[in-house]
């Protein structure tokens, strides 16, 4: 989720948006609502979004459904939102197929929570995600050589065994962290993360990736 300067840069390449259902909503004496966006490119990806207002001026926007891919791979974001009294809380969720012998990405969990003080105004007070993802770094010798991603990947899954393995991870994690939004978890807070994700989004889930089986036609498979 971007914030609205950020996300709407890339209308400038697609060519056709259509504005589905709202719904309105009041937290602490203040009207907020949200819009759902179907935007559709020549590629014929889908993205669609949903869009957060605040007395009709637009704050923020999240995915709820995005798929991309090639002849060998496909890639998929799902997502939803809920309100809990003076909490707006969005879950993300990612995953990916390849035929092909690489990374199999992007694959993970992100969940932001929004709080609205007394005044209205909206605040991310809370923020988890864990992304494997093709990433890069301002350090040449922390990337891949060929420019495959970032060295700190491997480290996601295989405990670091000296100083300069831990800096890779370190240096793989803030990445995500700056361009999603949110604070990166290993261990038991990302399981705890991951198990939040899947409950919320099961219905999804289940919608979008449950054909999903490994073979001829998706080849290996995360989700």
């Amino acid at each position: 989720m971007k914030v609205q300067a950020a996300l709407f840069l890339i209308s400038l390449t697609i060519p056709f948006v259509t504005f589905g259902q709202s719904n309105s909503f009041e937290v602490n004496e203040t009207l907020f609502s949200f819009k759902k966006v179907t935007l559709d490119s020549w590629e014929e990806n889908k993205n669609v979004q949903v869009a957060l207002y605040r007395n009709g001026k637009k704050l923020l926007t999240h995915t709820l459904f995005h798929h991309d891919g090639d002849c060998s791979s496909y890639q998929v974001q799902i997502g939803n939102y809920t309100i809990k009294e003076n909490k707006i809380i969005f879950h993300s969720y990612w995953a990916a197929t390849d035929r092909m012998p690489s990374s199999i990405l992007p694959f993970g969990f992100r969940e932001q929570i929004y709080t609205v003080d007394s005044s209205g105004i909206v605040r991310l007070t809370e923020a988890k995600i864990y992304l494997e993802e093709m990433i890069f770094s301002e350090y040449e010798s922390y990337i891949e050589d060929g420019g495959w991603g970032h060295k700190g990947f491997k480290y996601l899954n295989k405990t670091p065994i000296n100083k300069y393995e831990e800096r890779l991870l370190a240096d793989y994690m803030k990445g995500i962290e700056k361009e999603y939004n949110a604070d990166f978890v290993l261990g038991n807070k990302k399981k705890d993360l991951e198990g939040r994700i899947r409950n919320s989004l099961k219905k999804e889930i289940e919608e979008h990736t449950g054909k999903w089986v490994g073979g001829e036609i998706y080849g290996r498979i995360k989700k």
